[in-house]
C-alpha cells in the first residue's frame, strides 16, 4: 500500500532540486539507496546522482550492481559527457543492460564533441578525440540512431570540434532542416577550416545568430589573418545588440593584435572595465598580447602585473612581448621569475626567450636556457633551433651557428637555413649565403624571402652577376617577391600603403610631406642607403625605387595625420630595409616624434634618432 509523505518523508537529500547542494557521506548515500530501494524509487535516486558530479563515483558503483532503467543510465552517460573526463562516457555506454535509444547516442555524440573540442592541438588527444568520434558515429548508426535531429546536430557539432571539415559537410547535408544550431557548428567548422567565404555564405543567410555564431565567423577571419573583416564584423555585431562576451572580444583583440590596431584594442580594454567584466585569464592574456604586438609594451606589463590569477600562456605572452620589443634582459628576467614562480615553461616559453636573447645578444644565457630545457621535459623543436642559429649567427659565430647544426637531432629544417642566411646578410658572408640559400631551397625551393636576401648580399657586395642569377631563378620557377606593405592607424581607422602606390586619397598631401622630410633630412646630412636596391641602376633610379617605400608613406601620413604628442605606430609585412630604418632613425629626431615600428621580426621603437635595437637586427 501506499505510503504518504506525512508518514514516511522524503530523505532531504532528495527534496532539494540541486544534489550538489548536500554532498553527504557514504554512510548516509548507502541509507538513502536502501530506503529508495525499497520504495521502488531507485531510478529517481540513480539519476538524481549521475546528474552531480561529485556523486558519480557512487552512480557508477550502483549501476552495474542493480538492475535500473534507461533513464538513470541515460542520467550517467549525460554527466559524464558534461563532466571533466567525457571519455569515460564510452566505458558507461558499453555497459549498457538494454539496447540505448537516440539520448544515449546523443550524450554519447556529446562525449565525443567534448573529447575533441579539449583535445586542442595536441596531437595524442587529437588522435584519440578522432577514433571516439568515429566510435560514437558508428553506434548511431549501428543502433539505428543517426537520423534523430539531436543525433545529427551532435554528430555535425562533433566533426566541428575536430576540424574535420569534410565529414562536417557531410553531416550537415544530411540534416533535412537545421536549426540555427547545427548551422551555428557548420559556420564555425568552415571558418576555422579556413573557408571563411563559404562561412560567411551561411552566416549571411541565418534568420536568426546568437553570439556563438558571430563569434565562429569572426574567430574564421582572425584565423586566417582577414582582420580588418573580423574588425568590422565586430562592428556589425556591436549594432545588432548581440551579447559580447569574452570569446568574442579575445578574437577582436587578436585582430587589433595582427594589425597593430592599438586604439581598438584600447577600446576593449575599456569596454571590458566598463561593463564590469571579469578579467579572465584568457582575457588577460589576450590583452598582454595586444598591448605587446602593438607596441605598447609598457601597458602590456601593467596588465600583466594587476592580473590576480596567470597561467603559462600568460607568461609566455609577456616574456614574448618584451622579446620582440627588443627588451632582451628584462625577457631573461621575467623568464627566471616565470620559473621562481613554479609555473612550468613549454616550448613556446622557450621560444620566446630564446628569441629575446638572440635579440639582446646574450649568447651564453641563450645557451644555457637551450640546454635547461630538457629538466621541464621539453623536446626540442625546429622553431628552437632555428633560434639557437640565429642566437649564434647574430652574433657573428658563424662557426659556433654551423657546429649546432651539424650537431642537430633532427635534419635541419628551413627555419635554420633561414637563420644562417640572415647571419651572412648581417657579416656579408656571400659564400656562406650561397651554401644555405642551396640548402634552403632543397626543401622549400620556391622561398621569395630567401631569394631575395641572397639578391641582397650579392647587391651590398656589388656582385650583379649574382643578383642577375638569383633573379633569373626567380623567374624560371615564377617565384614573385612579395609586395612590401605598412599600415598605420589613425583615429580608429586603419590604412594601408604599398610600396610605390600613389592611390591613397590624401597622397597630394603625402607627396609634399615626403619632400620636406627629404629636405630636413639632407640638411642632417642624409644620403640614401641604397646597397640593398636589387638592380644594377644609376644610382638616381636607385633612390626613387626606396623614397617610395611603404613604410615611408605610412610615417609621411603620420605626420600629417597625427597631433605632435602622438607616437606614430607603423606594422610593416617585411623586414625594414636598412635605408628605411637609417631614415626612420633620423626622422624622429629632425620631427621630435616617437615613432614604433612592427616588421616581420620584432619591433623598432625610436626616439632621439636612436633605435632600441641599437643597430643589433
Amino acid at each position: 500500500m501506499h505510503q504518504s509523505n506525512s508518514t514516511n518523508p522524503m530523505p532531504p537529500l532528495l527534496r532539494l532540486r540541486d544534489p550538489t547542494a548536500l554532498l553527504p557521506s557514504h554512510s548516509h548515500l548507502r541509507a538513502l539507496h536502501a530506503h529508495l530501494l525499497v520504495s521502488g524509487r531507485l531510478a529517481a535516486f540513480l539519476a538524481s546522482l549521475a546528474s552531480s558530479n561529485h556523486l558519480l563515483p557512487y552512480a557508477r558503483l550502483v549501476l552495474p550492481r542493480r538492475p535500473a532503467t534507461l533513464l538513470a543510465h541515460n542520467a550517467l552517460l549525460r554527466a559524464l559527457a558534461r563532466g571533466p573526463r567525457p571519455g569515460l562516457a564510452f566505458a558507461a555506454f558499453r555497459d549498457l543492460p538494454l539496447p540505448p535509444d537516440h539520448y544515449s547516442l546523443n550524450f554519447l555524440v556529446r562525449a565525443a564533441a567534448a573529447l575533441a573540442a579539449s583535445a586542442a592541438e595536441e596531437r595524442p588527444a587529437v588522435c584519440a578525440a578522432r577514433l571516439q568520434a568515429v566510435s560514437a558515429h558508428g553506434a548511431a548508426v549501428r543502433w539505428g540512431h543517426a537520423a534523430d535531429p539531436h543525433v545529427q546536430s551532435g554528430v555535425l557539432s562533433m566533426y566541428a570540434a575536430l576540424g574535420d571539415v569534410a565529414a562536417a559537410r557531410a553531416a550537415f547535408a544530411e540534416i533535412a532542416c537545421p536549426d540555427v544550431v547545427c548551422v551555428t557548428a557548420m559556420v564555425g567548422a568552415l571558418a576555422a577550416g579556413g573557408d571563411v567565404d563559404a562561412a560567411r555564405g551561411l552566416f549571411d543567410g541565418m534568420p536568426q545568430r546568437d553570439h556563438v555564431a558571430w563569434n565562429a565567423m569572426i574567430a574564421g577571419y582572425v584565423h586566417v589573418g582577414r582582420s580588418r573583416e573580423a574588425l568590422r564584423l565586430f562592428d556589425e555585431m556591436l549594432s545588432a545588440g548581440t551579447t559580447v562576451g569574452e570569446a568574442t572580444l579575445v578574437s577582436v583583440l587578436t585582430a587589433c593584435a595582427q594589425i597593430g590596431a592599438l586604439d581598438r584594442g584600447k577600446w576593449v580594454h575599456w569596454y571590458v572595465r566598463s561593463r564590469g567584466m571579469q578579467m579572465s585569464v584568457k582575457l588577460g592574456t589576450a590583452l598582454v598580447d595586444m598591448y605587446s604586438k602593438c607596441g605598447a609594451v609598457v601597458t602590456a606589463m601593467e596588465v600583466f602585473e594587476s592580473m590576480a590569477e596567470r597561467n603559462v600562456y600568460t607568461w609566455t605572452s609577456a616574456v614574448s612581448g618584451l622579446a620582440m620589443n627588443g627588451m632582451g634582459v628584462e625577457c631573461l628576467q621575467l623568464f627566471k621569475r616565470m620559473v621562481s614562480a613554479g609555473i612550468q615553461p613549454n616550448g613556446v616559453s622557450f621560444v620566446a626567450v630564446l628569441g629575446g636573447c638572440s635579440i639582446a645578444g646574450l649568447v651564453d644565457e641563450g645557451r644555457a636556457c637551450f640546454d635547461s630545457m630538457v629538466k621541464y621535459g621539453v623536446d626540442p623543436w625546429p622553431e628552437h633551433y632555428g633560434c639557437m642559429v640565429d642566437l649564434y649567427g647574430r652574433a657573428g659565430r658563424l662557426d659556433d651557428a654551423i657546429n649546432f647544426i651539424n650537431a642537430m637531432s633532427m635534419e635541419p629544417h628551413e627555419g635554420v637555413w633561414g637563420a644562417l642566411l640572415n647571419a651572412s646578410r648581417i657579416h656579408n658572408r656571400v659564400d656562406l649565403g650561397e651554401y644555405a640559400l642551396d640548402k634552403l631551397l632543397a626543401i622549400e625551393s620556391e622561398n621569395d624571402a630567401a631569394h631575395v636576401l641572397l639578391s641582397n648580399i650579392y647587391a651590398e657586395s656589388q656582385n650583379w652577376k649574382g643578383v642577375s642569377r638569383v633573379r633569373g631563378m626567380m623567374k624560371a620557377k615564377g617565384v614573385k617577391k612579395v609586395p612590401g606593405w605598412s599600415t598605420i592607424e589613425v583615429d580608429g581607422k586603419v590604412h594601408e600603403f604599398f610600396a610605390g602606390s600613389k592611390s591613397h586619397p590624401r597622397y597630394s598631401e603625402i607627396e609634399l610631406m615626403l619632400a620636406e622630410m627629404n629636405r630636413r633630412l639632407r640638411l642632417q646630412g642624409y644620403t640614401a642607403n641604397t646597397r640593398e636596391v636589387l638592380f644594377d641602376i644609376e644610382e638616381e633610379e636607385k633612390e626613387g625605387a626606396i623614397s617610395l617605400h611603404s613604410e615611408k608613406l605610412a610615417l609621411a601620413f603620420g605626420l600629417i595625420a597625427l597631433p605632435e604628442d602622438v607616437e606614430i605606430r607603423i606594422v610593416k609585412n617585411l623586414r625594414v630595409c636598412r635605408d628605411c630604418h637609417d631614415y626612420t632613425k633620423l626622422i624622429s629626431k629632425v620631427f621630435n616624434r616617437e615613432i614604433v615600428m612592427r616588421d616581420r621580426n620584432r619591433f623598432h621603437h625610436f626616439k632621439g634618432g636612436e633605435c632600441s635595437c641599437r643597430d643589433y637586427w
